[in-house]
């Protein structure tokens, strides 16, 4: 029997239709009883100039598209994620095939924050993140909208929490980084050695890396460099390359390469420890991950057609 993927990603409840647009304005209908909706998308159909007063971010997964930004073009390929602005006017040309997840977040969920003026501000710019721009936030942000995703779809209302969780886990991530970017302009040296780290890292992820070494590479101490890694990412050097090995172990186990190859592929040392780490923070074991892709379930390169008996 043929595995329907328009299953696996249909609305989890409420009785929903069709777009709401009047002349180029959009209203959003919310999950009900929620503020925000997420759409699995793989249309060919191209959506027209239009704005909405929510945040829109496109993780692109399969093939490529266009989108236009208030005349600024952007090009996304598999694996970009963008963010829209509120109230941006944008429109979306779309190739033959290709999916995407689209998510739409209620930007009144920051009208108790002391600092919602300023955070509005910061995504009143397009934001694009993607796997080949040496970003240190993309593994982040790529692993949390995962998370979101598999929440929302999985139909659990009690998910809300952890889906805004990993809603402020990003927006923070992402408005603390360019803070840290102005604040730093005085300690700019420290600051470009440790960006210059990061993209070695990004570059060097299979190789055996570990805290003391690369740290050394840029001339800080272990404990320093540990203290910038957390100050600069939110999360601890081991997490972050642990985050970026697994997420190119996904890529290549969606190909006939055998798991032990994989492993060493990525960086690790052997097969125990790259199934616990793969487990961690996959949260499944990597010969899980490849059946749930051959059952049309995996986020980064989704089959172009069902599987069949």
């Amino acid at each position: 029997m043929a595995n329907n993927k328009k299953d696996n990603f249909a609305q989890p409840f409420g009785n929903f239709t069709t777009r709401k647009v009047n002349e180029d304005v959009e209203t959003i209908d919310y999950l009900p009883g929620y503020r925000y909706r997420i759409w699995h998308n793989d249309t060919i159909e191209e959506f027209a100039l239009h704005h909405h007063p929510a945040l829109e971010i496109i993780v692109c997964t399969s093939k490529n598209y266009a989108v236009t930004i208030s005349d600024e073009l952007f090009k996304l390929h598999e694996g970009d994620i963008l963010f829209i602005p509120p109230n941006a006017e944008h429109k979306i040309a779309l190739p033959e095939g290709g999916e995407r997840f689209i998510l739409l977040f209620d930007t009144a969920f920051f009208d108790y924050f002391k600092l919602k003026n300023e955070i509005l501000d910061y995504f009143s710019t397009p934001r694009l993140s993607t796997i080949g721009n040496g970003s240190h936030l993309y593994p982040i942000i790529y692993d949390s909208l995962r998370k979101i995703i598999g929440l929302y779809f999985s139909g659990e209302e009690k998910n809300e929490i952890e889906i805004y969780t990993e809603f402020l886990k990003i927006t923070s991530l992402m408005y603390r980084n360019s803070e840290i970017d102005t604040k730093n302009a005085s300690h700019s040296d420290t600051y470009d050695k440790f960006v210059r780290v990061l993209s070695y890292i990004e570059a060097d992820y299979s190789e055996d890396l570990n805290l003391e070494t690369v740290a050394d590479t840029a001339g800080f101490s272990k404990y320093h460099f540990a203290r910038l890694f957390k100050q600069y990412t939110d999360t601890t050097f081991y997490d972050y390359l642990c985050t970026k090995r697994v997420l190119v172990a996904k890529k290549l186990l969606i190909t006939n390469m055998p798991v032990t190859d994989v492993a060493f592929q990525t960086g690790f040392n052997n097969l125990t420890t790259f199934c616990r780490c793969f487990k961690k923070y996959a949260g499944c074991s990597p010969s899980q991950y490849k059946k749930r892709f051959s059952q049309d379930e995996n986020l980064l390169k989704p089959s172009d057609e069902d599987d069949s008996e």
